[in-house]
C-alpha cells in the first residue's frame, strides 16, 4: 500500500467517523429537546388533573351545602365536565408509572354519578338521604385522590422529572383504595379559592363604569396634589407628580418617599395607596389594625364602613371593609386597607371596587323573614349567624339576600349561604376556609 493510498483511507475513516459523532450529537440534542417537551407536556396534564380534582372537592362540598335544585343541577353539569377534563389529562400521563388505572375508574363513575343526579333534578325529583350520604363518600375518596395529585404537583415542583420516573409517593402512587366501587358513580364541580379580603364578589363587578365618579365634579392636578399630601399627613412640597393615569377610573398619581398614591381626576377620591419598603416586625395585634383600617377609610372620607374578614402577611394586616348603611352589609362596595403590624400606619388601600359600585341603594324591606329564608336551607346545615346584605351578579344587578353563617353536620366546615330576601332561592354559597394567616373562601 502506498503512502498517498494510506492517507486516503486514514482520511476516509476519519470523515465517516465525524459524520457518526455528528449524528450522534444531533440524535442526542433532538432526544433530549423530545424528553423537554415530553416533560413539560407531562407536567401541564398533571397539573390540569390536580386542577380538576381540587374543583371537584369544592364542588361536591357545595353540593352536600345547597338545598336549592337550580343550583344542584348546575353542580351536577360542572361536575360531568369537570370529570370529563381530569379523564383527558390523565390519559395524557405516564399511566404505567403512575399506576393510575383504578383512578380512571373512579372518575368514569364519577361522571356517571353526574348525570344521574343532573337527570334526576331536571325531572322534578329531589336528592334523598341515601344519595345525600354517597355524596359524603363520594367526597372522601375525591380528597384522597386530589391529595396524591397535589403531592406530585409538589414534587415536580421541587425539581423531580416526571420523565425520569421521580413523581411518585414512597415508591409507588398507591390509588387502589380508589377502585372501592360505588353503585351508580360519583360527581364532580369547578371553582378557584379567592382569598376573602380580595372580595369573594370582586371578580365580577369591576368591568363596568362607575356612576359616583362619572357624576362627580373634575379636579385639578393640584387639587388632587393637596388630598394626596393630606392621604398620606405630609406637606405638599413632599408630594411630587407621578403619572397621569387614563385607565377606566382616571387618576392623577402622586410619590412621596415609598409611598404611592393614586387620585382620581373626578371627585378626588383616594383610590390607591402603596408602600413598596417592608416591614420587619408585628407588634400590634390584628384586632387593633382593624380598628385603624376603619379609622383610616373614615379620615379619607368613606364613612360607614364595616370590617368584614383580614389576613395577615409580612407584617401586614389586609382588612377587608364594606359599606354597611340600615344594617345591610353590600359586598358590592369593598376596600382593602393594609395595617403596618409593626407602627400601625397605613401601607396599603384600595378602593377600586368601591368607586365602582358605591351608589345609593333604594333597598325594600324583605319580603320573607329570616326565619322564612332559613327554612330554605339544607337541614344537614347549622345556622350560626344571620346578616342582611346586598352581593353582586354576573349580569350587573344585584341581589339583596340574608347571609347564613353555617357549619355543615357532614364535614364541619364554615359556609356562606345566600338566601334571597324575596324569593327564597339560594343565590351563592362560599366555602370558608380558616388558615393561620386569614380567612379564604371557594
Amino acid at each position: 500500500m502506498t503512502k498517498r493510498s494510506f492517507i486516503r483511507i486514514v482520511s476516509y475513516i476519519g470523515f465517516m467517523l465525524a459524520i457518526v459523532i455528528a449524528a450522534v450529537i444531533i440524535s442526542t440534542t433532538n432526544m433530549r429537546s423530545y424528553k423537554q417537551q415530553l416533560e413539560v407536556s407531562y407536567q401541564q396534564s398533571l397539573a390540569q388533573l390536580s386542577e380538576c380534582l381540587d374543583n371537584v372537592n369544592t364542588d361536591i362540598t357545595k353540593s352536600l351545602y345547597s338545598n336549592s335544585r337550580g343550583e344542584l343541577y348546575d353542580l351536577s353539569r360542572d361536575l360531568y365536565a369537570q370529570c370529563s377534563t381530569a379523564k383527558n389529562a390523565m390519559s395524557r400521563l405516564p399511566i404505567k408509572q403512575m399506576e393510575m388505572n383504578n383512578a380512571y375508574k373512579f372518575l368514569s363513575q364519577c361522571s356517571d354519578y353526574a348525570q344521574y343526579i343532573g337527570q334526576k333534578i331536571d325531572s322534578g325529583e329531589e336528592i334523598s338521604d341515601s344519595e345525600h350520604e354517597t355524596l359524603k363518600t363520594l367526597l372522601d375518596y375525591a380528597q384522597k385522590f386530589s391529595e396524591q395529585a397535589n403531592q406530585m404537583v409538589n414534587t415536580v415542583n421541587s425539581g423531580a422529572m416526571i420523565t425520569d420516573s421521580q413523581v411518585t409517593s414512597g415508591g409507588e402512587i398507591n390509588v387502589s383504595a380508589l377502585s372501592n366501587g360505588f353503585s351508580q358513580g360519583a360527581k364532580t364541580f369547578e371553582d378557584f379559592p379567592t382569598l376573602i379580603y380580595d372580595g369573594p364578589f370582586s371578580d365580577q363587578i369591576l368591568n363596568k363604569s362607575s356612576k359616583l365618579v362619572s357624576s362627580a365634579d373634575v379636579y385639578t392636578k393640584e387639587q388632587c396634589k393637596d388630598i394626596a399630601a393630606k392621604a398620606l399627613g405630609v406637606s405638599t412640597n413632599n408630594i411630587t407628580f407621578e403619572t397621569d393615569d387614563k385607565s377606566r377610573l382616571p387618576c392623577y398619581t402622586f410619590k412621596c418617599g415609598r409611598y404611592t398614591v393614586s387620585i382620581t381626576k373626578q371627585g378626588g377620591y383616594v383610590k390607591e395607596i402603596l408602600y413598596s419598603g417592608l416591614i420587619n416586625s408585628s407588634d400590634i395585634t390584628s384586632e387593633n389594625a382593624c380598628n385603624l383600617a376603619i379609622s383610616t377609610l373614615e379620615k379619607l372620607g368613606y364613612r360607614d364602613m364595616e370590617v368584614c374578614y383580614y389576613a395577615q402577611q409580612n407584617n401586614v394586616c389586609t382588612v377587608n371593609c364594606a359599606y354597611t348603611k340600615d344594617g345591610v352589609r353590600n359586598y358590592a362596595d369593598l376596600i382593602k386597607v393594609g395595617i403596618s403590624l409593626a407602627d400601625g400606619e397605613t401601607v396599603s388601600l384600595d378602593a377600586k371596587t368601591y368607586l365602582v359600585n358605591h351608589t345609593d341603594r333604594n333597598l325594600g324591606a324583605p319580603l320573607l323573614t329570616s326565619e322564612q329564608a332559613q327554612e330554605k336551607l339544607s337541614k344537614y346545615l347549622t345556622v350560626t349567624n344571620t346578616r342582611l346584605c346586598t352581593i353582586p351578579k354576573e349580569s350587573g344587578t344585584e341581589r339583596q339576600c340574608y347571609e347564613f353563617t353555617c357549619t355543615s353536620n357532614d364535614t364541619g366546615e364554615n359556609a356562606l349561604i345566600y338566601i334571597n330576601c324575596d324569593t327564597g332561592v339560594e343565590e351563592d354559597i362560599l366555602i370558608m376556609l380558616n388558615l393561620d394567616n386569614g380567612t379564604m373562601v371557594k
